[in-house]
């Protein structure tokens, strides 16, 4: 026998002994330290879009822990909704890795100051200050001195999303004036009134039938003084013209 052919023969004993000898190493590995053989990570869930108590429910039974995150006001979403999560869903992590999830904390609201009884400008101006907007503004016949906010939507106290629109309506004053008497004044008196209480006022017309009266005052008017008509009617007023000598 040579000894080529004994080696050759003794070639299957050798890779036998080996194969043992690896199999048994495998075997006490894995009683010994089975954590480095079998892995322990997970596929981490979805819960974008979940309550927190669901997100943390689901995550829970897959060996994950919940943790809070970001609060932020979020248009659209639910107070306590997940919208976003750390680790992002479908990321292989080992069982009790905390997960943190980001949370809305709803629409942002405020309450509605109040306007009524402040000029249109005025109301803009406290609306603006709580972060709202200004909506359709209306005008309408009121008791109330024109120009003033008489009522608001929503109204006052009440909490509005932010942003949002607050209407008002805006007194335009009543429905019929009584015209001021303003014979006897001067004209720049007569119309500076007249225009103050919401009427419009024509050009003098000279007066030169009147006698007597000091030049430059109000000998009469159209619409007549204490008669009603509504705001913005035009007065005309005749003035005393200039003595002829």
């Amino acid at each position: 026998m040579t000894l080529r052919g004994s080696a050759r023969r003794s070639i299957p004993y050798l890779v036998a002994i080996m194969s043992g000898f690896l199999l048994a190493y495998l075997i006490v590995a894995f009683f010994l330290f089975p954590a480095h053989l079998v892995t322990s990570d997970t596929k981490v869930p979805n819960v974008v879009g979940l309550t927190y108590e669901a997100a943390a429910a689901q995550l829970q039974k897959l060996g994950f822990v919940a943790q809070r995150g970001e609060q932020r006001f979020t248009a659209g979403a639910a107070s306590g909704q997940v919208l976003g999560q750390t680790p992002l869903p479908d990321a292989m992590e080992p069982r009790g890795t905390r997960v943190v999830l980001d949370l809305s904390q709803g629409q942002r609201t405020t309450t509605v100051p109040q306007i009524v009884g402040m000029t249109r400008q005025q109301a803009e101006l406290a609306l603006q200050n709580v972060g709202l907007e200004t909506g359709d503004v209306t005008q309408h016949a009121s008791p109330t001195p024109r120009g003033q906010v008489i009522s608001s939507s929503p109204a006052a106290g009440q909490r509005a999303s932010m942003p949002s629109e607050v209407s008002f309506v805006v007194s335009s004053g009543p429905a019929q004036l009584a015209v001021p008497d303003v014979t006897g004044q001067t004209y720049s008196s007569a119309a500076q009134l007249l225009m103050q209480v919401g009427f419009r006022v024509a050009p003098a017309q000279p007066d030169t039938v009147t006698a007597g009266a000091p030049e430059g005052t109000v000998t009469g008017q159209d619409p007549r003084g204490n008669e009603p008509a509504p705001p913005g009617v035009t007065v005309r007023l005749r003035v005393a013209a200039p003595r002829r000598k």
